[in-house]
């Protein structure tokens, strides 16, 4: 099964936690809302709806902003490939910092991926790695970590730690700045390389009925090389938070 909660602003990416599937039934639908803040100077705060949809019949599977098939799947392990829809962007619109309004618009993407999953006694690790397929921002990002579910009753905790790679186009799409915005706004010219971000995750799930459950979490990424020190970024740890309720079949 696949990830079931965990925002990672850093790719932006909406994906619901993970291992919350391990525990829930094959089936479910929900909607919940997020919150995060930006890594852009004075650029406004997300708050937005999460759906969320999951669904697996072994084969196949739809998990909220990505979809896909696998090609290898046994108890405690799979292979898939699929799509998921990246959610980067930057709006100039959305900051008020007067230099960064006369920048270029940023859009969101589509990857598509290959993922790895393996469910152990010990703890569930998962690895990724996705390519734009809509030539927005050519980005190649990989991706890794590590949650260990702990059960206390009708309570599941998810504490996660893992870490992404983004490769240069990425990072310069995303917080590059070209000798034209730079004549144009009067920021630095900015060349972003490749760069590492480590994040940490608390995720929970609380059954209430045979149907019903609650879930929310926490969600932190580090910004680190040149993403961080892009004129763009004045805030390089970044914090999202989310909860929402969910039906499941």
């Amino acid at each position: 099964m696949k990830k079931t909660l965990c925002i990672t602003p850093i790719l932006s990416v909406i994906t619901l936690g993970y291992a919350l599937s391990a525990a829930a039934d094959p089936t479910s639908l929900g909607v919940g809302v997020g919150w995060t803040d930006s890594p852009y100077k004075k650029y406004s705060s997300n708050l937005y709806p999460i759906p969320h949809i999951d669904y697996d019949n072994g084969s196949f599977f739809i998990d909220d902003l990505s979809a896909g098939a696998y090609i290898y799947h046994t108890d405690n392990q799979s292979i898939s490939i699929g799509g998921r829809y990246l959610t980067n962007e930057f709006k100039p619109h959305d900051s008020s910092n007067h230099k960064l309004k006369k920048l270029d618009k940023r859009y969101s993407t589509l990857l598509a991926e290959i993922e790895y999953n393996l469910n152990t006694s010990w703890g569930s690790f998962s690895s990724n790695v996705g390519a734009d397929v809509l030539d927005e921002s050519n980005s190649i990002l990989v991706n890794a970590d590590y949650t260990l579910p702990v059960a206390e009753g009708d309570l599941i905790l998810l504490p996660t730690i893992g870490i992404n790679w983004a490769n240069s186009n990425h990072n310069n799409y995303y917080y590059g700045i070209s000798h034209k915005e730079s004549n144009r706004s009067k920021l630095r010219y900015h060349n972003a390389d490749n760069s590492f971000t480590p994040y940490a995750e608390l995720g929970a799930q609380y059954k209430l009925t045979n149907h019903f459950a609650t879930y929310g979490g926490i969600h932190i990424d580090k910004l680190t090389g040149d993403a961080a020190d892009s004129p763009m970024v004045d805030n390089s740890a970044i914090t999202s938070i989310y909860m929402g309720v969910s039906y499941n079949f």
